[in-house]
């Protein structure tokens, strides 16, 4: 009976590393959305409302990071000295709030 359990096991510990194994190699099925255009297409909206948000010129808005989310693509971004996040809406419009506001 030991030896059927030890292959239950080792068979457990096979199906889970396989499992970890397939989530670190960034398969195409992550559930994760945001593509390099959407990301592109996001920066001068984004950047224009950061800018109106703070009072800051739009030159001195700062992406700092493009991040794929299982809600949409965002964007983090430095305006006015604070931190902001810039989420893509499902109707194409790009909303910008402080990293508090989450």
């Amino acid at each position: 009976m030991q030896n059927i359990e030890r292959w239950m096991i080792g068979g457990v510990a096979l199906l889970a590393l396989a499992a970890c194994d397939d989530t670190m190699t960034g398969s195409a099925d992550t559930g994760l959305s945001g593509t390099q255009a959407q990301f592109t297409a996001m920066e001068a909206p984004c950047t224009s409302q950061a800018a109106r948000l703070t009072g800051a010129s739009a030159a001195s808005v700062t992406v700092l990071d493009q991040i794929q989310t299982g809600g949409g693509p965002i964007l983090t971004l430095a305006a006015g000295g604070s931190n902001y996040t810039c989420r893509l809406e499902a109707d194409g419009s790009v909303t910008v709030f402080s990293e508090f506001a989450n």
